[in-house]
């Protein structure tokens, strides 16, 4: 049987991110390791294998035609290693189900679904995280997580919930006074953290001045704005898929019946490796037929 040699697997996984990222700044975000110390992990790999891995010339790490096979061999297997360790994950724990998902995703359009998805799913332990952002999620210790974009996503499958669609939402107080679009001018603007190009996208597809998204207050979420907006504070930009129910109650109104709407989407998403997984498969099919209601 073969022995494997001393693995110098710190440093090939700095080397792996900072190759696959291009960008050591992001290295260190996703390492939570320092610039130092990734760059001083991959000139020691570089010393054992004795060939330089990244052309440091121009100030900035590109690699050379040798770091650029190694890098597509190691991110194969580091792929591989992460598959290998959420396969034993699932069958130690089959009935538990694990979601990251934005916090205004979560509360809007995943809670009021609960009592249906445990009356599909008897018994399942569900686990939910909540995060930031969409695009930098990751599979680390989850089984879906919602992603913002359009599905150019090879390794993924990926269930459409639905588009990208912005509307303005207030109290029904503070609606009395917009009567046409330029109305606007004269309220104070509620942007979230999380998307504050909303209300440029929005005013610009309404042909008014995009400066008016310069001011008003800025909140963590989309769903702190919107209670912000239902007691008075202003007029918040929203996806319509969250506050759908509550304008159809009459909490919020939309002083203006105009929708941005983009190409981008979001939608539910799973490694392809794990399809044949049962509790995968029956999350999906409750994902599926909830979009389809």
């Amino acid at each position: 049987m073969r022995k494997r040699t001393q693995l110098p697997l710190t440093a090939l996984r700095a080397f792996e991110v900072a190759g696959r990222l291009r960008s050591l700044k992001e290295a260190c975000e996703e390492l939570h390791l320092t610039p130092g110390a990734i760059s001083q992990q991959v000139r020691a790999l570089e010393e054992r294998v004795g060939v330089q891995l990244f052309d440091r010339t121009s100030g900035r790490y590109e690699l050379t035609q040798i770091g650029a096979q190694l890098l597509s061999r190691l991110t194969h297997c580091f792929d591989d290693m992460e598959v290998a360790l959420e396969e034993v994950v699932a069958h130690a724990h089959p009935k538990r189900l694990r979601l990251k998902l934005a916090p205004s995703f979560a509360s809007r359009w995943f809670a009021p679904r609960l009592a249906d998805f445990f009356s599909h799913s008897p018994g399942i332990e569900l686990e939910v995280t909540t995060v930031a952002g969409t695009l930098e999620a990751s599979f680390e210790q989850c089984d879906f997580l919602v992603r913002f974009g359009m599905p150019t996503w090879p390794d993924l499958d990926a269930i459409r919930l639905f588009g990208d669609d912005i509307i303005p939402v207030c109290s029904p107080e503070v609606a009395r006074a917009i009567r046409k679009p330029i109305d606007l001018q004269r309220q104070t603007l509620l942007h979230s953290a999380l998307r504050p190009h909303y209300w440029r996208q929005w005013l610009m597809s309404a042909g008014l001045d995009v400066n008016l998204a310069e001011n008003g207050p800025i909140f963590p979420d989309a769903i702190v704005a919107s209670e912000a907006a239902a007691n008075g504070s202003g007029v918040a930009i929203m996806q319509w898929a969250y506050v759908q129910a509550e304008v159809e109650r009459g909490r919020l109104v939309t002083p203006i019946e105009h929708h941005a709407v983009s190409e981008n989407a979001y939608y539910m998403v799973s490694s392809k490796h794990r399809r044949g997984e049962k509790k995968i498969r029956d999350f999906s099919d409750w994902v599926k037929a909830t979009v389809a209601k």
